[in-house]
């Protein structure tokens, strides 16, 4: 019979010191990422996908790091005060009722650059084609963030 004693405990250490390492070199990864990221949609709701009017959209996007036990991600959004983000980046269809003046004798409206006005307004349907801003940008990023995910985890296990 063979018995063979060895100490773990150097062992254990260094594993220990490297889940310390992987999950801060992870940490500053992903919060990176979500600030590129952030950076990147921004710049879409800046001209570069739609022209910004009152900047609501842009500034209805945040970040968000979110972690639990021995996970980390992150998240992009918008916070739901501007109703228009979701048909921006999907596109939508609007029904809009016939309309006839409350307070007036007549509609005024701006129809391709002229001011009209009408004794009344048909229903008529408003279709908005998608101006992704979101799903454009995360498909831009993705790739590059993939890397640095990996190139962070190399460099944390060595």
């Amino acid at each position: 019979m063979i018995r063979i004693e060895t100490d773990t405990a150097p062992a254990i250490a260094k594993l220990a010191a490297l889940r310390t390492n992987l999950r801060a070199s992870t940490q500053a990864c992903v919060a990176n990422g979500a600030a590129v990221l952030l950076s990147i949609v921004q710049g879409k709701l800046s001209g570069d996908v739609l022209n910004s009017r009152s900047g609501a959209l842009l500034h209805s996007i945040h970040t968000e790091i979110v972690e639990a036990d021995d996970e980390v991600g992150a998240r992009v959004f918008s916070d739901g005060s501007v109703p228009y983000a979701h048909v921006q980046e999907y596109g939508g269809r609007l029904n809009i009722p016939a309309m006839v003046p409350v307070n007036g004798e007549a509609l005024a409206f701006v129809y391709q650059g002229r001011l009209v006005f009408a004794k009344s307004a048909a229903a008529h349907v408003i279709v908005i084609p998608a101006r992704s801003y979101m799903r454009s940008s995360l498909d831009e990023f993705a790739p590059a963030f993939v890397d640095d995910v990996h190139n962070a985890v190399a460099n944390a296990a060595s």
